[in-house]
């Protein structure tokens, strides 16, 4: 309100204040009764000044005063006091209910406005429909959102901003929701489509309540535009569909390498075993053979550790479960390690307290675990000593890798066992940080906890528990075992069927089994196998998987189909290490699995297991004969620097051949050199390129040998 206006009012205030007066003094006393003065206090509701009623109040009370005093009728001293003080009541009472109704209106006002300022400013779209679908209210987020002007709207059914078919079904939607109750949007939300007013059509999140604030049911609407968030939810589909495109491609490429590198290191190992244990063999040629069947080893180790890696990554690695003697395995590894320590100068010392050896588990992990913790401990730790324990409480069997090396700090520790972190201490000698990664995570697939403990500049210990059930049979100890597999024990017969569209594949396995005193047929694939099968039934039928014409599954089933009673044992056998798992093949029908390149002792398990034959052991004669005793050791032997120096470096970047090479120049100094010469080939067929440095920094550097 102006200035201008306030004066004008106060003017007619005084106006009437006065006339009230001149009638107080000219009529008689009593006769008006205050009643102008309480409509005067009655209209001050709509005044601006907040005491208003109060100052009404006050002024009548006087002018009622002054109108008796002054009135032209008399009256006695109680009746005057009576009625100045019954008509000055009347006042009072009437400015205060004025006040009390004007400050609850106020505030009633102040709530709506603020309301009003909230539902025109919050981001998502707000609106009021009531039971029949009008618009009662359309805040300006709603007119951003729809493009309509809320004057456009209010008033209107609000399906004109539904496309169809929610529009058509709208009012039916209302209609059974106040009849039934039946609920499907009200007080649940979901995604729906809006309308433009421009006619197009955008995805939206609608939450709907409803409320009956002054009697009549009404339904809050509360919408908001999703169309970044889902196209964003577009995007990463998108981008995860690519992710397990190439996901699976990768997969796909490693079994396809896996399979054609198995295919033809089958046919290398497979002649490399026939060989080997052929009498006739030249003794000249059995160290080579030897050296070509480690080194073919060594590439399957390292396809294996290729798969496990991309079956970690996928999550998809699965335990290889049998029953293993945990002595016979620590044994191993113990007298790995304790070769690598003493070239290194360190303690080797082991803790067994293993009550029952035989165990089922899958001994593989296990023994890659021991070895990528002890290696670990040996290669930081450069004095002092590397100690295993393991400790057996029931079927808990406790293993503890501790050295006395660096240690690892504490923050450190907190990210030490993340794929491709490593301490301070690592990065100085070097290596991918993927051991220890890849350690708990095959730990903890075998129901562990891998935990460490270390103080630095004293030492680390990496603790593990597994729960490791009793194996399921009889083992029989390698340790002292002087004997190998053989031939069938008599009286037992065994006809096989080999399955394989690679000749060569097929002549291996053949002659592996033929030598085992096993009568062998060969088919080249599913069809010929089958009819092969019909003329004469086999006992074992070892089946490829992959083959022209007919595969293996289609022939597998067609041979459980064709004989459901005769039984013939089935074993797969493939390359592929990915793509399918062993369970995959006992649900297709077969009775076992074996990959390539297969061993001799793995096949004569099968057999033994699914035939209940037996075979004989033969002693194990040394191969080599008239070899020279060591007579010097490593640290009484002396090279030339620069022979020296070349073999160091060969090993640090594993050049192989350049190292074979070395090693016949060794050779060639002299018979001083056997013993470490001997040593230098064995850990070359190991390739164990830490054990080569570490042995040649024992030996001393031959003075003036330039």
């Amino acid at each position: 309100m102006d200035k201008m206006h306030k004066v004008l009012m106060l003017l007619l205030i005084a106006v009437a204040l006065l006339i009230m007066l001149f009638l107080d003094l000219n009529l008689p006393a009593g006769v008006i009764h205050g009643i102008p003065y309480v409509v005067l206090i009655s209209v001050s509701y709509w005044l601006p000044w907040q005491r208003a009623p109060i100052v009404l109040a006050a002024v009548g009370t006087l002018l009622i005063i002054v109108g008796y005093h002054y009135s032209i009728q008399r009256i006695d001293t109680t009746a005057l006091l009576l009625n100045i003080s019954l008509e000055a009541a009347v006042l009072w009472v009437t400015a205060y209910l004025v006040l009390r109704y004007r400050a609850s209106s106020r505030s009633l006002e102040d709530r709506e406005h603020r309301l009003r300022v909230l539902v025109d400013t919050v981001v998502d779209g707000v609106m009021i429909i009531d039971a029949k679908g009008t618009v009662q209210e359309y805040n300006p987020a709603c007119e951003q959102l729809f493009g309509y002007r809320s004057e456009e709207v209010i008033g209107q059914n609000v399906k004109m901003l539904m496309p169809s078919p929610y529009r058509e079904e709208h009012d039916e939607y209302l209609h059974r929701y106040r009849t039934t109750g039946n609920k499907r949007i009200i007080g649940i939300g979901r995604e729906v489509e809006g309308r433009r007013k421009d006619g197009t059509n955008f995805p939206m999140e609608l939450s709907v309540g409803e409320a009956r604030p002054d009697g009549p049911q009404v339904f809050v609407g509360i919408v908001r535009d999703i169309t970044e968030r889902k196209s964003a939810e577009q995007s990463l589909r998108i981008a995860k569909e690519q992710a397990e495109s190439a996901s699976h491609a990768k997969s796909q490429f490693l079994a396809n390498i896996s399979h054609e590198i198995r295919t033809p290191m089958n046919a290398v190992l497979g002649y490399t075993q026939l060989i080997e244990n052929d009498p006739a063999l030249p003794e000249n040629y059995r160290r080579p053979l030897k050296a070509i069947h480690s080194a073919g080893n060594h590439l399957i180790s390292l396809i294996d550790d290729v798969l496990d890696l991309s079956k970690i990554e996928a999550g998809a690695m699965e335990l290889n479960i049998r029953d293993f003697d945990l002595d016979d395995l620590v044994e191993d590894v113990s007298e790995m390690f304790a070769i690598r320590c003493e070239q290194k100068g360190l303690s080797w010392q082991t803790n067994l307290r293993i009550g029952e050896p035989a165990v089922h588990a899958d001994d593989r992990k296990l023994r890659q675990i021991l070895i990528n913790l002890l290696g670990n401990s040996v290669k930081f730790t450069d004095q002092g000593q590397v100690y295993l324990s393991v400790k057996q409480s029931g079927n808990c069997y406790t293993f503890s890798v501790l050295d006395t090396g660096p240690g690892v700090n504490q923050d450190a520790q907190e990210r030490i066992f993340e794929p491709f972190q490593q301490a301070e201490e690592g990065e100085v000698k070097g290596g991918t940080g993927l051991g220890l990664a890849i350690t708990k995570r095959h730990i903890e697939l075998m129901g562990g906890f891998l935990s460490l403990e270390s103080t630095p500049g004293k030492g680390s210990c990496f603790r593990f528990e597994l729960e490791l059930s009793p194996a399921d049979g009889d083992l029989i100890s390698k340790r002292g075992h002087t004997s190998q597999l053989c031939r069938l024990a008599e009286p037992h017969r065994v006809r096989a069927l080999v399955v394989d569209d690679v000749e060569d594949n097929c002549e291996v396995l053949s002659g592996l089994l033929e030598r085992a005193g096993v009568e062998v047929n060969k088919a080249e694939n599913g069809s010929k196998a089958l009819q092969c099968i019909a003329e004469q039934i086999p006992d074992i039928v070892f089946m490829d998987v992959r083959m022209p014409v007919m595969d293996g599954l289609t022939a597998t089933r067609q041979l459980r189909e064709r004989w459901p009673d005769e039984p013939i044992v089935c074993v797969a056998i493939t390359a592929s290490g990915l793509l399918r798992h062993r369970s995959y093949y006992l649900d297709a029908g077969f009775d076992d699995f074996i990959g390539k390149p297969f061993l001799f002792d793995k096949v004569c398990e099968c057999m033994v297991n699914h035939l209940n034959v037996e075979f004989e052991h033969e002693p194990v004669t040394e191969m080599i004969e008239g070899t020279v005793s060591c007579v010097n050791t490593p640290d009484n032997i002396e090279l030339p620097d620069s022979l020296r120096k070349r073999i160091l470096s060969a090993a640090r970047i594993n050049a192989l051949t350049e190292i074979e090479s070395l090693i016949t120049e060794l050779k060639d100094l002299g018979p001083d050199t056997k013993c470490l010469t001997d040593e230098l080939e064995n850990l070359l067929e190991r390739y164990d390129m830490d054990g080569i440095i570490s042995l040649i920094n024992l030996v001393s550097e031959k003075p003036n040998s330039e």
